[in-house]
């Protein structure tokens, strides 16, 4: 199977991935959690008519002839603080003090702001005229029953939590945290904890695919390392099967004499969707199916990896999350700084998104090779340069998506 287009293999990877199960959870658990029904209000917010801040109600009727020169005084007949019921009714002639949040009175249709008044215990002048309906925060006036507030597939945030908790809801039903589970491969790897032999390489590739995972509400587990050796790699597949919703391994998908994965991966049961992708950094990968569930075996070069996993992958880990918004969203940006290498095929540069005079600039850092990983520190964003792109300059805009965020 050759290399593909970059779309093709994200097309691909959204049609062989399906959201993983539900779950209920509450309210003191649902933040940043992936709603799987639509939030609906069960009641009006206010459920009922209130005060905005301190001040009077009265009948706006009273205040017909009001000026400031002419103020009407009214019989103030109660104080009523927020959480108060008021116990008397407003008639012509008479006021209720009301402090912020306090319900209106039954009787008034008008409130006016304590500081707009001259007042004593006893009487309050009012200075203007109102009209029926002044001030007044009416029930359901921030939230009507029966309104779809947020749809399913939307990531839970503060104002959400928010609205949750001013409903009344106890909790709600959420997509699981998919699980993934990490594979490394190749006998040149050892752990952070290991010391370092000659020919051996730190192992940090777990530990850039799993912030990289977390980050879009992923939770991983680290399935082993399997060495080079077919049989060893086939049964670490097998053997992981059950530990996640997806299973991601690294290493071992170029096209030398112990790239052995892709076999491993057909001997395991899996068919290949995906061989390749042509692409810089990332080009080599394989993906495949089994029962409807993937496998990612991406490079073992960690800029490569995360660059495939982030530009190609992370649409379907969405999907695979429950997230309605897993297409990336393009966006123009400026660049800041040159960019003086040339590419024949489609190149995915990445760099640090910022807000600059209200304009999207992109910065990227002058080292991007492909076992390249310290450069890549604090970058939250991709540029994608068509097959054929020149050499850019400060200032020329270019197309991405950033990858910071869960939506």
């Amino acid at each position: 199977m050759s290399s593909m287009e970059y779309k093709e293999a994200e097309k691909l990877l959204l049609q062989n991935v399906t959201p993983v199960e539900t779950e209920n959870v509450t309210t003191e658990d649902l933040f940043s959690r992936i709603l799987a029904e639509d939030l609906t209000a069960e009641m009006d917010v206010p459920h009922f008519d209130r005060s905005p801040y301190d001040g009077y109600a009265f009948k706006a009727e009273d205040t017909k002839d009001a000026g400031e020169s002419n103020p009407v005084t009214l019989r103030v007949i109660e104080n009523i603080r927020a959480g108060q019921t008021p116990e008397k009714e407003v008639v012509s002639g008479t006021a209720i003090r009301l402090m912020t949040g306090a319900p209106l009175p039954a009787g008034a249709d008008a409130i006016c702001k304590y500081e707009d008044t001259d007042f004593t215990d006893e009487t309050v002048n009012i200075k203007r005229k109102y009209s029926a309906g002044d001030n007044i925060i009416w029930h359901g006036e921030d939230i009507k029953k029966g309104t779809v507030l947020v749809k399913r597939g939307e990531v839970v945030d503060a104002a959400v939590m928010g609205i949750v908790s001013s409903l009344g809801m106890t909790g709600l039903k959420v997509y699981k945290k998919p699980v993934a589970a990490l594979i490394s491969t190749g006998d040149e790897l050892a752990d952070i904890d290991e010391g370092l032999k000659p020919g051996k390489i730190r192992n940090s590739n777990r530990y850039i695919l799993s912030g990289a995972l977390e980050s879009i509400g992923f939770e991983t587990v680290y399935a082993g390392h399997a060495s080079d050796d077919i049989g060893d790699i086939q049964g670490r597949i097998l053997s992981t099967e059950k530990m996640g919703d997806i299973i991601i391994s690294t290493g071992g998908v170029s096209a030398g004499d112990y790239d052995l994965v892709p076999d491993a991966m057909q001997k395991a049961g899996y068919e290949i969707i995906v061989d390749g992708i042509d692409m810089k950094p990332g080009m080599a990968c394989v993906f495949g199916v089994k029962k409807g569930r993937l496998m990612l075996a991406l490079s073992g070069n960690p800029a490569s990896a995360l660059t495939n996993l982030q530009c190609i992958c992370y649409p379907a880990l969405k999907k695979l999350a429950g997230s309605e918004h897993h297409d990336h969203r393009l966006i123009k940006m400026r660049l800041k700084n040159d960019y003086k290498k040339s590419r024949r095929g489609i190149r995915f540069l990445r760099g640090v998104l910022s807000i600059e005079d209200g304009a999207a600039v992109f910065t990227a850092p002058e080292r991007q090779g492909n076992i390249v990983i310290s450069s890549a520190a604090l970058c939250n964003a991709y540029a994608c340069l068509p097959e054929g792109t020149e050499p850019l300059r400060a200032g020329d805009t270019v197309e991405g998506f950033a990858v910071n965020g869960r939506n």
